[in-house]
């Protein structure tokens, strides 16, 4: 028995596109639209997707013709407009209507859907249309009135209220409505008129179908449109419970976080505590050591202070001896000296040392004259000083070089010598300026110079600084190399008789930094954020401002003696030099506003003046290095060089004035005394040799000379006993410091000792380990070792002291609301916190988690683990129906079959668990409150990891943003789906002589099979799912079959396109085919109803071929009249 299904019959279009009306019949199989591209076959099917998606929406029109330069709109169809601009119902007022038919085979009605638009002639959208539907045939009027004008809503709507009363409008829901809502039109359509049909998933595959277009690939489709998704709400039923668990898992981790940190605080607390306690314990060690090393210290200080003691009393007594001796010989000598002087000998003998003074004292005086003589005769004697000595001068060092020394001489020679000296020291300094100015253009001469050798031009420090940093800073922003350049550097002198006129003008402007135009700006703002003193001098051009202006250049200036090859420049030029006028004469300067004649007489502001050489001396303007300006730099350079050193010789011989003699320290008495020195020292040797005759006939005598031996020999022995006594006297003052020291560093020794033992009571156990190191004699090495320790010890206390600080200040910001303190003196509170938790809320919140998570693997395991194994099993179900289905199907030697594998992503790791056999066991052990036992669940042993990370994947973000929220159940839907655990595809499966099979996956051919090969599969693939999609609907209504393919079949040849056509047929369907004219002859074998398309002065007409006619004129049977009759015009729109 033929199955009862639903088949669109008819078509009825009003006023739409090209076509003013239309109906078109259609068979319940195969129905063709042949035609030439634009002839209007993709009108009529936009005009059917209007209706069947309830859209007026522009996203689906033309999805096969592509046409990018025509894009369509539903207002565009309404009014007819075409390609050329112009609209079949431009500037009118008008109804029109879609209407599609559908026949319901099993209760033998038909239902009839569409929508009426209602135009205004200066509506810029759509602003009145309903969709409808209504029992029943299309109406005999065609929804058109007697006057030919096609229904308002109005009359729609008195149209459907009348077919309510209709045979086809009993037992049924009602279907007679004009809709307020397209949601309104689509849930009665798509469930009661078309059968509960999967409204996006039949939009969706319409749209692919219409333009074979799977941009995601073959796979994708199947998995989209064969298997779908699970209606069954799997997610619902664990969301509470995963929140509650979440809620309680957050706490548990929450704590176990607590503890981790509290733990961590509590180790570097003990490492403290113990670092403490063995530094206190290497201290004590430390201690009586040093106690033990002080009193042997103490004892020895002690026996030294005694010997020294000892020592000091018996060179006393050493010295007393010699004092009683000294005092012997001295009293002896008195006596010899006194018998002495009772002689003339003794008294000449005085007189003649006192005169032996004198003269040593005038010989002095007499060798400074001889000093002073010649240091002011230097006066005279210096080159270049001399230049400076007057006659006067010269007369009075002569005067004073005889020894006419007088008051006056003296006085006037001071008087002289000051002038002259002040003289000298004007002159100087006044050749140090000159040399200062010779320098400095030497300097600047000479740097000019080596930039020229270097072939470039010598500008400011300050010029050059400024350039720089604009060049990065501009380079920087725009990621390139922006150049800065001087504005002399960018032009050349074209008549040199100008040149100083053009250099004195420019001034400083010639120094101006420059950049194109598009920089200006930017480097004007970077400029302004130069705001040191030294950069005042320097000058940035507005480029960009100028060449906005475009100034323009007078005859007859300056500008005619210049030129450049940059257009910004060029402006530039002409706005400094283009106004100033060339003249030969003050008259000629008086009759225009700005000139300036070549030897650099300028007249501007009403005002003359000559321009400053310094402007124009040094050539700077050209983009070359001028050789001759490099000559004359180089003989400036040597002039100046040679001036230098003339200054500087001039300078050093005059400087030495500043050590000349001036008798700044000699007044006349003293020169008076001076200059008689010599004459006085010859009295004095005189009366020198007389008093030492004398003396030595007095020595001739005998008893003078006795007492003279004697004398002597007392002397000597004095000498001899003092020397010895003051020995002995160093040695008691040696021993004496070294006592005083002793005393001292024994009263420091007690005193530390007494210190060290105050209130130090030494453990007995580390007292014998310390005098145990002593009497072995290793004390300095255990000292060293034991301090060696303390500092290891001190720095692990700092260590960890900080750990501990850094820990906690970890544990604060992790738990800011216990309040607690990073510096706290102990760790009570840290500890007793921790303890709390260890015993208190441990255990309970993991009681409370280990039961929270229990009822979620339960509710994960019947709910979402259950269902996806069922529904893996059905897919698998479901594909061998699909490849039996497909199997039917044959291309010459192959088949097209559906794979379903395990996914390649990382969602492969649930596979395994979701198709687990464990699953399959009806029997779950449940303790005593009804939980899971894990213990005896085999299934939650085997894969106790992966049911964890799946309840990861399910757990609710801890954000409260709904758009959090929102990924957050779109991840959910996701792994709740069982097609996210599968890989589906289609293959080509072919058999050799042999029974070997081969197959080759149609998405790994996709690159290769550009032609009729590659779009097999598609269509293969494209009709399957339109089966399943009719197939699987639940309820037992009667469903459509329709299938829209525009431009179908465009690259398979005869035989396949035949082989899906028959396909199509044999599961049912309802093809509504689209193809060029050139495919209608391979293609009307295996068609039931075809339709030409003709465009023709923008009117639209569809011409009904009689199938069968048409195939016997192609093959030549039949006869004149019956060609004639091949093809009838249905509904022709002329």
């Amino acid at each position: 028995m033929k199955q009862a299904k639903k088949i669109f019959t008819r078509i009825l279009m009003n006023n739409w596109g090209g076509i003013d009306h239309q109906v078109l019949c259609l068979n319940e199989y195969v129905n063709l639209f042949s035609g030439k591209s634009g002839s209007g076959k993709s009108s009529v099917m936009d005009a059917m997707q209007v209706v069947l998606y309830g859209s007026v929406g522009n996203d689906f029109l033309n999805r096969a013709a592509d046409d990018s330069a025509n894009k369509r709109s539903v207002l565009s169809y309404l009014r007819g407009e075409q390609k050329d601009g112009t609209a079949n119902r431009e500037n009118q007022d008008f109804y029109a209507h879609i209407v599609l038919e559908i026949q319901d085979t099993g209760r033998k009605s038909y239902t009839c859907i569409g929508a009426v638009f209602e135009v205004g002639k200066n509506d810029m959208d759509l602003k009145r249309f309903r969709f409808f539907s209504h029992a029943g045939k299309i109406p005999e009027d065609e929804y058109v009135t007697v006057s030919g004008i096609p229904y308002s809503i109005a009359q729609i709507q008195k149209l459907v209220h009348e077919r309510e009363q209709s045979e086809d409008a009993k037992s049924r829901g009602n279907v007679n409505r004009i809709y307020p809502s397209r949601e309104a039109y689509l849930n009665i359509v798509n469930d009661i008129i078309f059968g509960y049909v999967d409204a996006g998933r039949f939009k969706t595959m319409q749209k692919s179908a219409i333009a074979l277009r799977m941009t995601k690939g073959t796979s994708q489709f199947i998995k989209d449109y064969m298997f779908p998704k699970s209606k069954e709400d799997t997610i619902t039923a664990i969301s509470e419970q995963l929140a509650a668990y979440r809620e309680i898992k957050e706490r548990v981790e929450d704590l176990e976080k607590q503890i981790t940190l509290l733990e961590e605080v509590q180790a570097h607390d003990r490492k403290l505590t113990l670092a403490k306690a063995e530094q206190v314990k290497t201290e004590t060690l430390l201690r009586i050591l040093e106690i033990e090393n002080r009193r042997v210290q103490l004892l020895s200080k002690t026996e030294e202070f005694s010997n020294t003691c000892e020592k000091i009393a018996q060179f006393e007594e050493q010295i007393k001896d010699l004092e009683m001796t000294l005092n012997g010989k001295r009293e002896e000598l008195i006596g010899v000296r006194t018998e002495l002087r009772a002689s003339d000998f003794e008294k000449k003998k005085e007189d003649l040392t006192k005169l032996q003074e004198t003269i040593r004292l005038c010989g002095n005086e007499a060798r400074e004259w001889g000093e002073l003589l010649k240091r002011l005769n230097r006066w005279n004697e210096t080159d270049g000083v001399c230049e400076y000595v007057s006659n006067p001068l010269c007369n009075l060092l002569e005067e004073i070089e005889e020894r006419n020394i007088t008051e006056e001489n003296v006085n006037g020679l001071k008087k002289r010598l000051k002038e002259t000296y002040e003289s000298i020291k004007s002159e100087v300094e006044e050749l140090k300026a000159e040399r200062r100015r010779v320098e400095a253009d030497y300097q600047e001469q000479k740097e000019m110079l080596e930039d020229l050798q270097n072939d470039k031009k010598h500008y400011s420090k300050e010029v050059k600084v400024v350039r720089r940093k604009l060049q990065e800073e501009l380079s920087a922003r725009y990621g390139r190399t922006i150049s800065v350049e001087v504005f002399a550097d960018l032009f050349d002198i074209t008549d040199e008789a100008w040149r100083n006129a053009i250099e004195g003008r420019l001034g400083r402007i010639k120094y101006g930094l420059i950049v194109e135009p598009r920089y200006a700006l930017d480097a004007a703002n970077i400029f302004r954020g130069m705001k040191k003193r030294e950069y005042e001098t320097v000058d940035l051009i507005n480029t960009a401002a100028i060449q906005r202006d475009e100034p323009q250049a007078m005859d007859e200036t300056l500008y005619d003696a210049v030129k450049t090859d940059i257009p910004y420049v060029d402006f530039c030029l002409k706005r400094y030099l283009g106004h100033i006028k060339k003249c030969e004469t003050v008259e000629e300067l008086h009759e225009v506003k700005d000139g300036v004649t070549q030897d650099c007489y300028s007249y501007s502001n009403y005002m003359f003046r000559h321009l400053r050489e310094k402007d124009y001396r040094y050539q700077t303007i050209g983009r070359k290095v001028s050789k001759k300006q490099m000559q004359e730099l180089e003989e400036g350079v040597y002039r100046l060089n040679v001036e230098l050193i003339r200054l500087g010789g001039e300078i050093s011989e005059l400087e030495q004035a500043e050590d000349f003699e001036r008798l700044q320290t000699y007044d006349y008495e003293t020169m008076l005394q001076k200059s008689n020195a010599a004459s006085r020292l010859k009295e004095y040797y005189e009366e020198e040799a007389r008093l030492s005759e004398e003396i030595r006939e007095l020595q001739a005598g005998t008893r003078v000379a006795e007492l003279k031996k004697q004398e002597q020999s007392l002397n000597e022995s004095i000498r001899k006993l003092e020397q010895e006594k003051n020995g002995v006297q160093k040695e008691v003052t040696n021993y004496s410091a070294t006592k005083g020291k002793q005393e001292q560093d024994i009263k420091e020794l007690t005193e530390y000792l007494e210190k060290l033992e105050e209130g130090f009571v030494p453990n007995a156990e580390l007292k014998e380990t310390v005098l145990a190191v002593i009497d072995k004699g290793n004390e300095y090495r255990f000292e060293r070792e034991q301090k060696k320790t303390f500092e290891q010890l001190r720095s692990q206390e700092e260590e960890e002291f900080k750990q501990r600080g850094d820990a906690r200040e970890q544990f604060n910001k992790a738990f800011p609301s216990y309040d607690f303190s990073p510096f706290e003196k102990d760790n009570t509170a840290y500890d007793e916190l921790l303890e709390n938790c260890k015993q208190n809320f441990e255990p309970k919140y993991k009681a409370e988690f280990d039961k929270q998570y229990q009822l979620i693997y339960q509710m994960l395991r019947e709910n979402v683990i259950a269902t996806i194994n069922s529904e893996i099993k059905e897919a698998k179900r479901h594909r061998r129906e699909i490849n039996a289905m497909l199997s039917e199907i044959r291309f010459s030697d192959s088949i097209y079959q559906i794979d379903i594998l395990p996914t390649d992503d990382e969602k492969r790791q649930f596979y395994e668990m979701l198709t687990a056999e464990e699953l399959n066991m009806k029997v779950i052990d449940r303790d005593m409150e009804g939980q899971l036992s894990f213990g005896e669940d085999a299934f939650y042993q085997k894969y106790e990891a992966q049911i964890k990370r799946l309840t990861d994947k399910f757990m609710p973000p801890k954000e409260d943003e709904p758009s959090a929220r929102e990924r957050h159940k779109r991840d959910m839907e996701k792994y709740a789906d069982y097609r996210t655990y599968l890989k589906f595809s289609m293959y080509e499966q072919t058999e050799d002589q042999d029974g070997n099979i081969k197959k080759n996956y149609v998405d790994d051919m996709a690159g290769r099979d550009s032609g009729g090969e590659g779009q097999n599969p598609k269509y293969v693939a494209l009709l399957a799912g339109f089966a399943m999609l009719y197939h699987q609907q639940t309820n037992r209504d009667t469903k459509i079959r329709l299938v829209l393919l525009d431009e179908a079949f465009s690259k398979m040849d005869k035989e396949r396109s035949e082989v899906c056509l028959a396909y199509a047929r044999k599961l049912g369907l309802q093809l509504v085919v689209c193809v060029p004219d050139e495919r209608l002859q391979s293609l009307v074998q295996n068609v039931d109803c075809v339709y030409a398309f003709r465009r023709a002065n923008n009117r639209i007409s569809m011409i009904h071929i009689d199938k069968g006619a048409y195939l016997r004129m192609i093959e030549g049977e039949a006869d004149e009249e019956e060609n004639s009759d091949a093809v009838t015009v249905a509904h022709r729109t002329e």
